[in-house]
């Protein structure tokens, strides 16, 4: 029994890969965010709130409705 529960764990190379891939995707992400300027980083903590396309609608904007 013992010998199929291995067989069944067996899955190839690829799953090692993709843990490697992601582990070195996010080492590197870990060193980007650690080494950016403060001037960068309070930019980026901004951001959400900086979008120039948002536009808030009035208060008393009410949607028109088209029921026929």
């Amino acid at each position: 029994m013992m010998k199929e529960v291995a067989r069944a764990m067996e899955s190839g190379i690829l799953p090692e890969i993709g843990l490697i891939a992601f582990l070195v995707a996010f080492v590197l992400v870990v060193i980007w965010a650690m080494t950016m300027k403060k001037s960068q980083r309070e930019a980026a903590k901004q951001m959400p709130l900086d979008d120039p396309d948002r536009v808030a609608l009035p208060t008393n904007h009410h949607p028109v409705n088209n029921h026929a």
